[in-house]
């Protein structure tokens, strides 16, 4: 009787084993490659995190790695190519040559005027196949928009109060937002945003690009600069939210599905987040920092010389090498005009 007990609590154990194995094995983790801090960008994901976990009782979840912990603000498409992480956030002008086709949506001066429109216009232009087939070279599938607002300056040094104050100032801004900049004579370098404090701080550029607000704040710019601008928003450099095309492909449907349901909380948090980011970050800004404000009027004879100039420029050089240059701007610009009236 007492052998028969012991058996049949062995056999109840090696049960609990396999039970315990099979759910193991059940279980999806997928580590997310993330430059930077926990910041406003950021919130759409960690709620994805969140939601998958709930949604699926743990059987599908994210592991979010921040700070380059897993891999660098440069090497993320590198490191889905060989299947070392399963998503990331990408900015494609950390590395313009990897996927230049890209790189349309960082021109300067595009007619998008609200993150509604954004959202509408990368996720048409993820899905034209060019831009697809490019991104699929990295084993890349970007699923979904990592939203931006507008891009402004902040800095050390002597306010640009007019656009020949720009002449000579070396300033951080990345791929065809450079390009504007040289326009009225800046000096653009590019450096990963985690890089951005130290540079600025030890003089290395004098003014910084970067999403607004938020993002100055989420770096603390604030702390090592005297100035910042109202009213140039040059553009956005674009990024995605971008998963493994393998791993992405082994998923359930019931999973796909669930990413894709997602989807309209993802971006409420994102527009929401910025919104609230602006009414905290703007006083704040206003207490130290002095603010200059670049009006239409004053601007125009910057836009005239950095927005279809570099267009052109942008086109001619990716046509050069092959690429269906003409063709993607035409598709962002298309797409841009269906948004006419998305006023978020």
């Amino acid at each position: 009787m007492a052998w028969t007990r012991v058996r049949m609590a062995a056999i109840a154990a090696f049960g609990m084993m396999l039970a315990s194995a099979a759910d193991a094995q059940d279980k999806i983790v997928w580590d997310i490659a993330i430059y930077g801090p926990s910041r406003e960008v950021t919130a759409p994901i960690e709620f994805l995190a969140k939601y998958l976990d709930e949604k699926t009782a743990g059987k599908f979840t994210f592991k979010l790695h921040y700070s380059e912990s897993i891999a660098p603000a440069k090497a993320v498409l590198d490191s889905l190519k060989i299947e070392a992480i399963h998503g990331g956030l990408v900015a494609f002008g950390y590395t313009p040559g990897k996927a230049p086709l890209h790189l349309a949506l960082d021109l300067p001066y595009l007619p998008i005027a609200t993150l509604d429109a954004w959202q509408s216009v990368q996720e048409a232009y993820y899905a034209w196949e060019p831009v697809k087939k490019e991104l699929a070279r990295f084993n890349g599938l970007a699923v979904y928009a990592a939203l931006l607002p507008s891009y402004e300056f902040m800095g050390a040094g002597k306010a640009p109060k007019v656009l020949d104050d720009w002449k000579g100032m070396r300033v951080r801004a990345l791929g065809p937002l450079g390009d504007a900049m040289r326009t009225v004579g800046a000096v653009p370098t590019s450096v990963p945003a985690p890089e951005v404090y130290t540079g600025l701080e030890r003089g290395t550029f004098q003014a910084a690009s970067f999403p607004f607000s938020y993002s100055f704040a989420a770096y603390k710019l604030n702390e090592v600069s005297k100035w910042y601008t109202m009213g140039m928003q040059l553009g956005v450099v674009n990024n995605a939210w971008t998963f493994s095309q393998s791993a992405y492909a082994k998923l359930p449907a019931a999973y796909k599905k669930l990413m894709e349901d997602a989807k309209p909380e993802f971006y409420r948090i994102a527009k929401e987040v910025y919104r609230k980011a602006d009414e905290r970050n703007i006083p704040l800004f206003d207490k130290t920092l002095e603010r200059v404000t670049f009006t239409p009027e004053t601007l125009k004879p910057f836009v005239d010389k950095a927005g279809k100039p570099v267009w052109d420029k942008w086109v001619a050089e990716n046509k050069a090498k092959g690429l269906p240059a003409q063709e993607a701007l035409d598709f962002v610009l298309k797409a841009a005009q269906a948004t006419q009236g998305k006023t978020n």
